[in-house]
């Protein structure tokens, strides 16, 4: 049995729309629900919805926002009780097709040495056209596979051997979960957990593969439409930050600074593009790049600076 994970904060109409469609997915599975600390009543809505539906759901209120990671980790810990053999990871602004799980479940039981898999990702908003279908780690960051194809314009297999899966939607055996039953690294309290799960599976020698006729839609975009441009550029800051603290742990020290350095260049392209000129971007990376050095996490706190209220940019 696989236990499917939702993490809501403040989006009930995506998470009930998301459990919608997962009421009428097949598959032997059951549902968590964590509410991240909403502040609006989304709680209730979620209850009094998931209170008539067919597929087992649970839906248990977090004290506060924990981020991504934790919620999930502290979600994945409630369902534990019912002894599920894995775990599906699930934005709650997706939606799926009917056999998106019962694909990967046959595929689990006929390949039981591949304990990490994902769908096929697509735009809810057109779904021809892929978002996410996995990708390859590369020197200091990861390739992916088909972003932004026209699924009739590409040719793929069934199978595609990967290195990297969003955490959008990503299936876990019961059995990677760490000694403190958790799946995801909890020093990131906003973005790039996925990276650094990617690593951890690669250096344990396990298995990833995207299933390409398992088949999700994704409402990219939607939270970020209401971001302001400060926020924006606060998401690529801590984007940045998460990718570059990943490689400090996982590529010896002259690799990292190489990282680090190749990194620049891009880094000011982007920050410039989200409304910085080019003395303010130079500023900002010369801080990602110190921070990146001795940073050990990126807290509710950074976040709060960074992304809500953006004091944090006051040093530019």
């Amino acid at each position: 049995m696989t236990a499917v994970i939702l993490i809501n904060w403040n989006g009930a109409d995506d998470t009930i729309a998301c459990l919608e469609s997962l009421n009428k997915a097949k598959g032997d599975f059951m549902v968590v629900v964590a509410d991240n600390g909403s502040t609006d009543d989304s709680l209730e809505k979620i209850r009094h919805y998931a209170s008539g539906l067919a597929v087992k759901t649970d839906v248990i209120a977090l004290e506060k926002n924990w981020g991504f990671a934790a919620g999930n980790n502290k979600a994945i810990k409630f369902a534990s009780r019912y002894n599920p053999d894995s775990y599906m990871i699930l934005n709650n602004d997706t939606e799926v097709e009917p056999d998106f799980l019962l694909r990967i479940q046959e595929y689990r039981n006929d390949h039981p040495d591949v304990k990490v898999v994902g769908p096929m990702i697509r735009y809810w908003y057109d779904k021809d056209l892929i978002w996410s279908c996995g990708g390859k780690l590369v020197f200091g960051s990861r390739k992916s596979c088909f972003r932004n194809c026209r699924v009739q314009d590409v040719k793929y297999d069934k199978e595609m051997r990967v290195s990297f899966i969003s955490g959008c939607a990503l299936f876990a055996d019961a059995s990677l979960l760490e000694a403190d039953g958790k799946l995801l690294s909890e020093r990131f309290f906003f973005g790039e957990e996925d990276y650094e799960f990617a690593h951890r599976m690669r250096q344990r020698g396990e298995k990833m593969v995207i299933l390409t006729d398992s088949v999700i839609y994704h409402k990219v975009g939607s939270s970020a439409k209401k971001m302001s441009d400060r926020a924006k550029l606060g998401r690529d800051y801590l984007y940045y930050l998460g990718r570059l603290m990943v490689v400090r742990e996982y590529y010896n020290p002259v690799s990292a600074a190489l990282i680090r350095m190749l990194s620049r260049r891009s880094c000011q392209r982007y920050f410039m593009q989200d409304g910085l000129d080019k003395d303010q971007a130079r500023c900002l990376v010369t801080e990602l790049m110190l921070s990146a050095r001795f940073k050990e996490s990126i807290t509710y706190d950074d976040f709060k600076s960074i992304v809500i209220d953006g004091s944090f940019f006051d040093i530019i």
